[in-house]
């Protein structure tokens, strides 16, 4: 999803906006790969709600204080898309379709024999690949008007807004740039921030499936960790686990006919106790659940693992 006209002689910033932060990275995507600069501000709560723009005044005054703070003003900007209103569809069209002609051909198809929960998206597309006669597509879709929100934001507080991307997209270049990513695996990312939980799940560096999950119950857990008792642990986070493990069914049995299954784990996010949930999701799913681990070097030392998906923003040109 591209706006405007790509030019590389003007510096680019990367920025991810969610219910509860602001966040922004300057990558030069040189090998080792350098973090030239961060910057994120906490948002007070209704804001911004499940991906929503809810109050855009207040957002529009912190994003300006945020702007002139980090020295970003007039750049051009590539940012995510909220997960929650993303649709990935698996689409099997004719083989004699011309790559360079499928979007006007998925155009004309979609609200007809291609339906999806909303009007007027924007949508991009792979090429998953050819067999029988039949060309298969995966859809990657969002609304419109939800795209046009945060353009509109961003443009507002005098940036310049080109790219929209999704968060597992720019997460899944993080881990292929570190050699953490491997085609044969069926690899799921777990990122946990306070309130929600988006399940994605990829094969063949190709993104397969993407789940945002509500979670309950989160500042009693939060609350119950700070006072060191653990012990209602897992009760805090059975709704979680079991929408976990229906996701990984519907993966194995729906999607695959029992042939595959998930092989491989990752979790990130913001979440304040990733360490307690990486213990509870590995002695529950009886999987090997691996930790995402800062890998990058800033100013300041290392960046912590909640600038990963602002940092993978910034490779999008690049793998």
């Amino acid at each position: 999803m591209a706006f405007g006209l790509f030019s590389k002689k003007q510096k680019i910033s990367n920025l991810v906006l969610t219910d509860e932060y602001i966040r922004y990275a300057d990558v030069k995507a040189s090998e080792p790969l350098t973090v030239e600069g961060i910057g994120e501000r906490r948002l007070p709560e209704g804001i911004i709600s499940e991906g929503k723009i809810i109050d855009r005044q207040t957002l529009e005054m912190i994003m300006e204080e945020c702007v002139e703070e980090w020295g970003i003003k007039n750049r051009q900007i590539r940012f995510t898309v909220p997960s929650t209103y993303i649709i990935l569809k698996n689409i099997f069209i004719s083989e004699d379709i011309h790559d360079d002609e499928i979007k006007s051909h998925l155009f004309l198809e979609i609200g007809t024999s291609i339906h999806l929960p909303f009007e007027n998206p924007l949508f991009d597309i792979v090429v998953l690949g050819s067999s029988e006669g039949k060309k298969e597509v995966l859809l990657i879709a969002a609304p419109e008007d939800i795209i046009l929100s945060y353009r509109e934001l961003l443009e507002g507080v005098g940036l310049k807004p080109f790219i929209a991307d999704i968060s597992p997209l720019s997460l899944y270049r993080i881990l292929y740039y570190q050699d953490k990513a491997e085609a044969k695996e069926h690899e799921m990312i777990l990122k946990f921030s306070a309130k929600m939980l988006t399940v994605s799940i990829f094969h063949e560096h190709r993104p397969i499936f993407l789940r945002p999950i509500h979670m309950n119950s989160e500042d009693n857990l939060r609350s119950t960790l700070d006072e060191g008792n653990e012990a209602p642990i897992d009760f805090l986070l059975e709704d979680t686990v079991k929408e976990i493990e229906k996701v990984m069914n519907f993966y194995r049995y729906s999607l695959h006919k029992g042939e595959q299954s998930v092989t491989k784990m990752i979790l990130t996010g913001d979440h304040p106790h990733l360490h307690a949930i990486q213990d509870h999701l590995t002695n529950r799913l009886n999987l090997n659940i691996v930790l995402d681990q800062p890998a990058f070097e800033g100013e300041g030392g290392l960046v912590p693992i909640t600038f990963h998906t602002a940092i993978g923003l910034g490779l999008k040109e690049v793998l």
